[in-house]
């Protein structure tokens, strides 16, 4: 069974629901051609990404409207957002990696690691204090 089938979101979807939270905290809403330019793919790609998020609740878009998080989906891009940076902050804080570097694997990690084996790594950096002078932030 695969992630969407078993209600997991795809790499790909979290990283949809990421973006789109970094747009709405910067004018509110997110555009389909904003999303795309962030995550640099086709506007199609996009159209066709927000009607599987919407389809599950997860998103708000009118045709060629703005897109919006629901409840639920601010829930979810909000935890997918902590274990980036909280990876992303290990990787500068305690390994020494630099900024770019470190936000690249970030974005590979979070990914393709188990998401049990994700689950401790974040629980373990965050109760030895990694990302939390940049709480917050993203």
């Amino acid at each position: 069974m695969s992630n969407e089938q078993s209600g997991q979101l795809s790499a790909s979807m979290e990283d949809y629901l990421e973006a789109i939270l970094q747009l709405e905290r910067a004018s509110r809403v997110a555009r389909v051609s904003e999303i795309a330019n962030q995550l640099q793919v086709s506007r199609p790609s996009v159209t066709g990404a927000l009607k599987s998020l919407s389809a599950r609740g997860l998103v708000t878009h009118a045709r060629y409207g703005h897109v919006t998080l629901t409840s639920k989906g601010l829930g979810l891009a909000l935890e997918v957002e902590r274990r980036h940076n909280t990876i992303r902050d290990f990787l500068t804080d305690i390994l020494g990696v630099s900024p770019q570097k470190a936000e690249s694997a970030a974005c590979k990690m979070e990914h393709v690691l188990d998401p049990e084996v994700l689950e401790h790594f974040v629980a373990f950096a965050e109760q030895h204090g990694v990302g939390r002078k940049r709480e917050g932030q993203s």
